[in-house]
């Protein structure tokens, strides 16, 4: 007897707190009982892909582009080995890309701790970041300090690469810790884990079920039970799912069942493959 895989897609378009929309695409896999999701959602402004060449690339089934090869993997993977995980460690990171130092200064408050790491996105000076690494050591890592052209030799801070691990340059900082990976941006495979060079998974502002896809490549990973970037859940106004995750001290947790609110997304297409 023949089986068919079932495969639904559905849109979204999630309104930020404060303004401005999430838009992507939810991946329903069936199979014999079982189930999988994906979500395909090219980050507005980073992600190499548009939403519409997503798309495309899905339904033409060529799976070339980074969120469309996430999307893919992560459903496929739940529908023929699934895994059980109802929590992550979660750690605070804070973007100080748009910030001046003075700013900095005044904004931060308390000041930042071994529990916390600092995004700069690549656009301060060597002059500004040192000053701020000064006021503030204790802080995990500080993450793509420097504005391209600066001279990263001279930075010794622990540093974490993000946008420069995707462009494939290497900027040359002395104390590399950690490289935070974002798999709707990196696509699958991801990069290999390089020893001794902490391997972090972060989000691009994905749905809870993104999250959740995100924190389960840990364990097929098998990698370190160390805090990931995926706390952004609480950024937006309103969930995709009726059981969301929630926050508490340093732990994400979990649903246990996955129940999509249908008003919330458009089916796409229902079909088999």
């Amino acid at each position: 007897m023949d089986y068919f895989v079932r495969r639904t897609l559905y849109h979204y378009s999630l309104p930020f707190r404060g303004g401005g929309l999430r838009e992507g695409f939810l991946l329903h896999l069936r199979e014999q009982g079982e189930e999988g999701w994906g979500e395909i959602a090219p980050l507005p402004g980073f992600s190499r892909e548009s939403l519409e060449e997503a798309f495309e690339d899905f339904c033409t089934y060529r799976y070339t582009l980074p969120s469309v090869q996430f999307g893919v993997y992560s459903a496929l993977c739940d529908l023929r080995g699934r895994v059980s995980l109802r929590a992550v460690p979660i750690k605070i990171k804070v973007k100080v890309g748009d910030l001046t130092l003075r700013e900095c200064l005044r904004v931060i408050n308390p000041a930042p701790t071994s529990y916390m790491r600092v995004d700069f996105n690549r656009r301060w000076s060597l002059h500004e970041a040192l000053s701020f690494a000064e006021h503030f050591s204790e802080v995990e890592y500080f993450e793509e300090p420097l504005l391209p052209g600066e001279d990263a030799r001279l930075f010794p801070y622990p540093v974490a690469l993000d946008e420069s691990l995707r462009e494939g340059a290497f900027p040359p900082y002395p104390n590399v810790v950690a490289h935070v990976i974002k798999p709707t941006m990196h696509g699958v495979p991801l990069p290999a884990i390089q020893r001794g060079v902490d391997f972090i998974l972060s989000s691009s502002y994905e749905t809870e079920l993104g999250i959740h896809q995100i924190a389960k490549l840990s364990l097929r990973l098998k990698l370190p039970d160390r805090p990931m970037g995926l706390g952004t859940c609480h950024l937006f106004e309103d969930s995709l799912f009726e059981n969301g995750v929630h926050m508490e001290e340093d732990m994400l947790y979990f649903p246990e069942e996955w129940r999509l609110k249908r008003g919330r997304v458009q089916n796409i297409f229902d079909e088999y493959i």
